[in-house]
């Protein structure tokens, strides 16, 4: 009986886990399993060795107080491949530094990093590749100069309902994440303060096979629609164009429950 018990509990153990792991892993478009990249706090120092075949230095001279007459030079990296795009651009001097990007191919993830002028990294984060969604994802670390960790912010504090769930229901509605054709791409953008929740702007030509898109507000922590509205016309309408650009007729489907009473 013990054992069959602590089996049960092992078995119980394990759907939650994969209940928990599930918020960072999505579905794609066929249907093939993404995960959300890792990035750790760990010290990291940039190497501008490593990229000196494709390097581009460039020699500039600086209009910006207090460098104002100084010479300096701008690097610049750039690599696009069949499994990935890696860009690296930066400088030596001033308070910039440099700052990297890479994203895998068809991947719904970049990851961001930035690096002081002594080249000790001062900023790593993930962040939605979308181009109409510059969400930050899961934890973003913070570095001081000499590379110890300063902060950590974590950014799915409060969002429950995923980065990865709001794709999954996007290509669950069978709309564009990004712009193919007539289509446009999906714009994801995260609202609220008291109430948080997910703003989309999806279009639904694809389903409907007329000129429509929705509004719709989930749930930051379930994933509850709040509100959804549908739009059909001329999706850039501009009110001053008078009666041969009519404004799109409106059918609200659920009504704003984020709008105070």
């Amino acid at each position: 009986m013990r054992t069959i018990t602590l089996l049960m509990a092992l078995v119980l153990f394990a759907n939650c886990k994969a209940q928990v792991e599930n918020k960072t892993v999505t579905t794609t478009l066929n249907n093939n399993i993404m995960e959300r990249p890792v990035i750790t706090a760990e010290f990291e120092k940039l190497n501008l060795e490593d990229y000196k075949d494709g390097l581009i230095i460039e020699e500039l001279t600086s209009d910006i107080a207090p460098y104002i007459g100084v010479k300096f030079k701008i690097y610049s990296y750039k690599k696009i491949s069949n499994e990935f795009s890696f860009i690296l651009r930066g400088t030596l001097i001033g308070g910039d530094g440099f700052s990297s990007s890479f994203t895998a191919k068809d991947s719904y993830y970049s990851i961001g990093k930035s690096y002081y002028t002594n080249l000790n990294i001062s900023r790593k984060c993930i962040v939605s590749s979308l181009p109409s969604a510059k969400i930050l994802i899961g934890k973003e670390y913070f570095f001081d100069k000499e590379g110890k960790l300063e902060r950590t912010v974590d950014h799915d504090q409060g969002w429950d309902f995923s980065y990865e769930k709001v794709i999954e229901y996007i290509l669950a509605r069978k709309s564009p994440l990004v712009r193919e054709d007539i289509y446009y791409g999906a714009e994801i953008t995260q609202e609220g303060k008291e109430k948080k929740y997910w703003q989309l702007i999806l279009d639904t030509q694809k389903t409907t096979n007329k000129s429509t898109w929705e509004i719709i507000k989930l749930d930051a922590m379930t994933g509850e629609i709040l509100y959804q509205i549908e739009l059909e016309g001329d999706r850039i309408w501009h009110a001053d164009l008078g009666y041969n650009n009519q404004k799109p007729i409106e059918r609200i489907i659920v009504a704003d429950k984020t709008l105070k009473n």
